[in-house]
């Protein structure tokens, strides 16, 4: 490359440095800090430890997901991605851990539901001096049935769920059926069941879950009305209404879970 070819470049990038620079970045909620939600993020401590399994596409588009609000909102958590964690070593290490009670909070026909049933004996185990982890895929309904289905360390474990009393609030996406809820709607309900059955004591703190969650889907519905972002849907509602959608008939046919 000769020399005023090189110029030419750098001058080039030069200009379109000026004309769009580089933001500033939050690493923390994966957005501009700009639109940074930390500020509304208020962490607090729960007895359970709670472990979410962000599967890779989820990770890819974290801006968009639940998951790491939760973390950040859980300061008894961590997140570990992956796909097949049956040899996944932190996972097998939490698991072989004679100290903790593992679960993964999951729909099945044998799981404990906090919602419904007598949940004495985890109370007990408590008692006992072990800690409660609770494994929680971080995936869209398709993605965490593969993960359940390839990660044998995790079938094996006992399943607990709940019975949800509301249908979504997360508009801007569509979710298979009424029961399913986003990965912080099920930490958040989930938390409150137990709570009203003396397994956690969290005062209501995930609450403030909801409200930076309600946050994050009204800035993304403002986006979508704006025509100059990129995300424009040329909607005069941004997104649909969940009334005037109509769900793909393969959810009427396929099993949304893996059956324990």
């Amino acid at each position: 490359m000769d020399k005023i070819t090189y110029q030419k470049i750098k001058a080039q990038r030069l200009e379109t440095e000026i004309k769009h620079p580089r933001e500033d970045f939050c690493f923390n909620c994966v957005r501009i800090k700009k639109n940074c939600l930390c500020h509304l993020i208020k962490p607090f401590q729960t007895d359970f430890h709670f472990v979410l399994l962000l599967h890779p596409m989820e990770a890819k588009k974290e801006k968009m997901g639940t998951g790491r609000i939760s973390k950040l909102s859980l300061l008894n958590s961590h997140m570990i991605t992956g796909v097949d964690f049956s040899d996944d070593d932190e996972v097998n290490r939490l698991i072989n851990d004679t100290k903790n009670y593992c679960m993964v909070l999951y729909p099945g026909k044998i799981a404990i539901n906090v919602s419904e049933d007598d949940v004495t004996s985890l109370i007990e185990k408590k008692e006992n001096g072990l800690r409660i982890v609770i494994f929680l895929i971080d995936g869209t309904w398709p993605c965490a049935k593969k993960m359940m289905r390839q990660s044998r360390n995790l079938q094996i474990l006992p399943r607990i769920s709940f019975t949800a009393k509301h249908t979504s609030i997360f508009e801007i996406k569509e979710q298979p059926a009424d029961f399913c809820l986003s990965t912080l709607e099920s930490i958040h309900f989930f938390i409150k069941e137990c709570n009203r059955k003396g397994l956690e004591k969290t005062d209501e703190d995930e609450e403030h879950m909801l409200e930076v969650f309600k946050a994050m889907i009204d800035f993304q519905i403002k986006c979508s009305l704006d025509p100059n972002l990129s995300s424009y849907t040329k909607g005069t509602l941004g997104y649909s209404k969940k009334e005037d959608r109509i769900r793909p008939k393969k959810w009427l046919t396929r099993n949304i879970v893996l059956a324990d």
